[in-house]
């Protein structure tokens, strides 16, 4: 086993990850950042459109407060959005520094690159930085466990997918950046290597869990000729009025947005997908989708309807397929709002123990605001990782006992070892995604729950039955072993918030009791179990102030 020491350990290389690097490095502290594949290009930064919501004028930084509590449902954080948009044109502008272009435009933010996905440019711009900077960084490296005793983190283990070799990182601290768990679906828009890894390895570690309940599904074009662009909400938007009924239509023809009241309102992602859903449920003829269908208009009266350059420039990409065909639409998990619970200093419930970017949970509430994501990680990534440097300062670097490493390394044993029954990782990992998107859509109720625990506890039963042959092999169980466990999760949460509220929708308890719930749910492990606690939201004023 191969041992390395760091002042801060960053896991994951997308774009919370890279931003706390580089600010930790700036304090003066050593850093070592680890990344499953190439060091900013499979994470859901470099696959972003490269669109920021932010307010440049400080009269509307309550705008910008209110708007992301109400598409939160004001189950968010109000502190964690508090500082989101006071901090967000700063963090912005600084991307100018690293050589970053961007298009400043009324209360938004977009990236400028020579093609898209536009985020690409940004996460290389970053992992340069990061580089430049001196921050240490292993490609090929899967953290697949904390090493943390008495609720206190010392760093990691981590396999190297290549090699096979074994590495034990000490850190004096340690920031998550690992992403969200979109990819326990079939149908996402996430890069495969998204699979909620640090969720679980903080789970483990004694990190509190909040909000897993709560998926954001977006529309998404699936026919195979037309370009893939994941963010169609807007464009929804953007087109709602050009026809009468809007352009959504169901299987028999039906323009049905205006059925639920979308077309005298600005759309919210959880409504137009519970929407959507509905219209797929009432088919009920195996079709798991609806159309898009503007074809009597030609693409330059689409471009028009657009209120922002970014929105022109991707209906100019798309304006090829509008008026040919019917363009079927369905839902796909793009993002994860819930994940772990941090404060305002990115810290976790695990002292030494950071985490920022979609791996956490509590600013978004139930359901995320266009273009708060990228924000997000350049504020809290910036915060996590200047907070863990200041913690590296005044910690001195403990090495954990062979004793709690060799515990751990039972992990990689059990998959090694010759078995009877051979079962390749790869079939518990499609499995895993099978239950969930067959139980755990945007529209759910306790039966469909209920069946999803049972499905899932089969497919538990399978993990000690998987045998592996290579490193990779090994990196996927342990893979398929976590999305098992965090499926689970998300299905408890599922089951105890008995209402629907932003992308939760239940369709056996279909209304919002804000007297009930307004409530986040926690998960915590305890003596090897999950807990799950009901906590009342600490929200008491809907005025965002002044940092």
């Amino acid at each position: 086993m191969n041992h390395l020491s760091t002042d801060v350990l960053i896991i994951g290389s997308g774009g919370a990850g890279l931003r706390a690097a580089i600010e930790a490095r700036q304090q003066g502290v050593d850093v070592l950042l680890i990344s499953k594949d190439k060091a900013g290009y499979s994470c859901c930064t470099a696959a972003s459109m490269g669109s920021f919501r932010v307010s440049w004028e400080d009269n509307n930084i309550e705008e910008h407060f209110q708007e992301t509590l109400d598409a939160g449902r004001y189950l968010n954080n109000a502190n964690l959005v508090n500082i989101l948009v006071n901090e967000a044109g700063p963090a912005i502008r600084e991307l100018e520094k690293f050589g970053v272009y961007l298009r400043i435009e009324k209360e938004k933010a977009s990236l400028v690159a020579p093609k898209q996905p536009a985020g690409a440019t940004l996460a290389r711009i970053l992992a340069n930085q990061a580089k430049n900077l001196g921050v240490e960084v292993v490609e090929k490296a899967y953290a697949f466990n904390l090493l943390a005793e008495d609720r206190k983190c010392h760093g990691a283990l981590a396999l190297k997918s290549d090699t096979g070799e074994i590495i034990k990182i000490s850190a004096k601290a340690t920031v998550l950046a690992t992403g969200g768990f979109a990819g326990l679906y079939l149908r996402n828009d996430n890069p495969s290597g998204i699979t909620g890894d640090g969720i679980i390895l903080a789970f483990q570690s004694g990190a509190e869990l909040q909000d897993l309940e709560f998926i954001q599904f977006l529309p998404k074009f699936i026919d195979a000729g037309v370009p893939r662009v994941p963010i169609l909400d807007w464009l929804i938007e953007a087109t709602k009025n050009l026809v009468p009924g809007g352009p959504l239509i169901n299987k028999k023809g039906e323009r049905f947005l205006g059925k639920y009241n979308l077309l005298s309102q600005n759309i919210l992602r959880d409504s137009l997908i519970v929407a959507i859903e509905k219209e797929i449920s009432e088919e009920n003829e195996g079709e798991d989708f609806v159309r898009y269908d503007l074809r009597e208009l030609s693409p330059a009266e689409i471009e028009k309807a657009c209120d922002s350059e970014f929105q022109k420039r991707l209906v100019r990409y798309l304006s090829k397929g509008f008026s040919s065909k019917l363009l079927p639409v369905a839902s796909s998990a793009h993002y994860t709002m819930g994940g772990i619970k941090i404060n305002e200093k990115c810290e976790t419930a695990v002292r030494g123990l950071y985490a920022a970017g979609e791996v956490t949970g509590g600013i978004h509430g139930a359901n995320r605001l266009g273009g708060n994501a990228l924000t997000e990680i350049l504020v809290f990534g910036k915060i996590a990782g200047r907070e863990a440097a200041e913690y590296a300062k005044n910690s001195s670097l403990k090495i954990t006992n062979d004793k709690n490493s060799e515990a751990t390394l039972m992990i990689i044993r059990e998959f090694i070892n010759n078995r009877k029954e051979k079962i390749p990782s790869s079939r518990v990992k499609r499995d895993t995604k099978i239950i969930v998107s067959k139980f755990l859509k945007p529209l759910r109720s306790e039966e469909r729950l209920l069946s999803a625990l049972e499905e899932l506890r089969k497919i538990e039963e399978q993990i000690p039955h998987i045998f592996v042959k290579s490193s990779k092999e090994l990196q996927e169980a342990i893979e398929s072993k976590f999305m098992v466990l965090l499926a689970k999760l998300v299905v408890m949460s599922a089951l105890v918030r008995k209402e629907s509220r932003g992308s939760h929708f239940r369709t056996d308890y279909p209304q919002r009791y804000d007297k009930n719930w307004l409530k986040n749910i926690v998960i915590k492990e305890k003596n090897g179990t999950p807990q799950v606690s009901i906590e009342k939201n600490l929200l008491r004023t809907f005025r965002a102030q002044k940092s």
